[in-house]
């Protein structure tokens, strides 16, 4: 069995050779272009092998996004599921949603770098739009797993609906500060919390 610090070393080693590779993708779209830029290319730069390329990302939009496959980090899904009914219970459904779409981008670079090369890029607008769905369906499946076993079918959709609702107040800051992501203490994200909530309660 291996250590906590050998799986330490291994998850550290992982996250430079994400960062590595999406280095090398965004130097070579930017000096030839996302359709004239190849995965052995990328390879080549970054010093590994191509096979070791599709170890860590799918495709070439996926390493220039430093984006890897949604995951549900296990804290975040515990606070959200173990949430009294009250306020707290959408900020925990904020956090869980914000955990998981921080999961995709593990390759690196704040979210500015993102919407630079997306502007450069538009073909990159679908990619980002297919984790967001792999996201959504994954979150979808471990609700109704982790809340179903307890309470109920009725219980599972007030979770989704409120997972949603999360969903909508994160792109509602995001638009005020398109850096929430990557500052979860962000005023816009507060702000958003509240709007929504005064929203609901005006249609009560």
């Amino acid at each position: 069995m291996q250590n906590v610090s050998e799986l330490g070393l291994r998850e550290r080693q992982r996250l430079e050779t994400l960062r590595a590779l999406r280095t090398a993708a965004v130097e070579l779209v930017g000096e030839n272009g996302l359709h004239d830029t190849t995965v052995a290319e990328i390879a080549d730069r970054a010093g590994v092998s191509r096979r070791t390329f599709f170890n860590y990302y799918a495709c070439k939009e996926d390493a220039v996004l430093g984006a890897v496959p949604p995951t549900v980090p296990d804290q975040a899904l515990k606070d959200f599921v173990e949430a009294g009914p009250g306020p707290d219970r959408l900020d925990r459904a904020v956090d869980l949603v914000m955990a998981v779409a921080k999961s995709i981008r593990q390759g690196g670079g704040p979210h500015s770098d993102h919407r630079e090369l997306i502007r450069r890029f538009p073909e990159l607008v679908e990619r980002m739009q297919q984790h967001g769905t792999a996201a959504q369906e994954l979150l979808s499946s471990v609700i109704t797993e982790q809340i179903g076993e307890r309470a109920g079918p009725e219980s599972v959709d007030d979770a989704r609906a409120l997972i949603m609702l999360a969903g909508a107040v994160l792109r509602f800051a995001y638009k005020k500060d398109p850096e929430v992501l990557d500052n979860p203490d962000s005023p816009a994200l507060a702000d958003a919390g509240a709007v929504f909530r005064r929203t609901i309660k005006d249609l009560l």
